[in-house]
């Protein structure tokens, strides 16, 4: 039997942090996955209630998708930065997240701190 899953090109472990964001959040590889994530589900929720189709869902579909738990570190922050990090960011501040933040995203602790800011280790 011949194995078709994708190839695990992820070079660090879950809680290895890949970069700071532009609003000083230390992302490790877990949680920039995890964003990722929620940023291509809204994307296809939002083709798939306002377009005929989802270009997003048939591209994924036609080319299959490794996944982002399987990017290496600087996959991920490619992909942040190419207009992810703005749209998960607008998709938070809109309350439009389609699931809570993972427990370990810094956001978390953001959003309990009393002073609004996120505490270092």
């Amino acid at each position: 039997m011949s194995d078709n899953l994708p190839k695990d090109f992820k070079d660090m472990e879950d809680d290895a942090i890949v970069g700071e964001d532009s609003r000083a959040m230390q992302l490790t590889h877990y949680v920039l996955a995890e964003r990722l994530i929620q940023c291509e589900y809204a994307r296809i929720k939002h083709e798939i209630n306002n377009e005929s189709s989802s270009d997003t869902l048939t591209y994924i579909l036609e080319g299959g998708h490794r996944g982002y738990h399987k990017y290496t570190a600087g996959e991920l922050w490619s992909e942040w930065k190419d207009g992810s990090e703005d749209y998960w960011y607008q998709l938070y501040e809109d309350g439009d997240l389609p699931w809570e933040p993972f427990d370990e995203d810094p956001i978390v602790a953001l959003e309990k701190d009393e002073n609004g800011e996120v505490a270092r280790g």
